[in-house]
């Protein structure tokens, strides 16, 4: 009787310890991905903004950034959003915007456009973790703000529009990561059970 019940408590503590484990080892796994969705939606952010400060990228009605809509996810996010356009043009034709799946699992940079019949459902994605076909939705609106001290281009860190009465329109820039999207070697992308949002803020100059 004695071992029959040191049995039984010794199986209950294994069993709370490897639920403990589980549980740990899962959210472990959970914060090193959120951690490496910070990172590349940093420097999606940095993409972004060096395409409206430096080019014309914002203002091209031909090549510049396509409207998209029907967004699913958070309510508090606009369901319209801005995405790179399809691949033919000044900005898309580059080196890191692709359709082809074959090429976006050839490179730790590329971002991947679903290409829809109507181009307000196309979508973007870029790669998370690579090693486990972990991707993210990249999408981001715009909103028009005025910024007192562009007045004269003095002391001004939004960059001169080509019409001189908005010389001080500058753009706040807000930028999405939803993941974890999973994605085959064929560019099937699967969504996730429960998806999570990420978000950056800056302003950027160009009107």
């Amino acid at each position: 009787m004695e071992v029959m019940f040191a049995s039984m408590i010794l199986s209950i503590f294994i069993l709370g310890v490897g639920g403990f484990w589980y549980s740990a080892s899962s959210r472990a796994s959970e914060l090193v991905l959120k951690q490496k969705a910070i990172f590349v939606l940093n420097g999606e952010m940095e993409r972004i903004s060096a395409l409206y400060v430096f080019t014309g990228f914002a203002a091209d009605l031909l090549s510049g950034p396509v409207s998209t809509s029907g967004y699913d996810g958070i309510a508090a996010i606009p369901a319209t959003r801005l995405v790179y356009p399809d691949g033919i043009g000044t900005y898309a034709s580059n080196d890191y915007v692709t359709t082809s799946a074959v090429t976006f699992a050839s490179s730790d940079f590329y971002v991947l456009l679903q290409s829809n019949l109507f181009s307000s459902l196309n979508r973007t994605y870029v790669w998370i973790d690579k090693n486990r076909s972990v991707v993210g939705r990249l999408s981001w609106v715009t909103t028009n703000i005025s910024v007192g001290s562009c007045l004269q281009l003095l002391d001004c860190s939004c960059q001169p529009a080509d019409n001189l009465l908005l010389e001080n329109q500058c753009k706040r820039l807000d930028v999405f990561l939803e993941y974890p999207y999973r994605i085959d070697g064929s560019g099937n992308i699967t969504p996730p059970a429960t998806l999570l949002t990420l978000s950056l803020k800056t302003i950027v100059g160009r009107a």
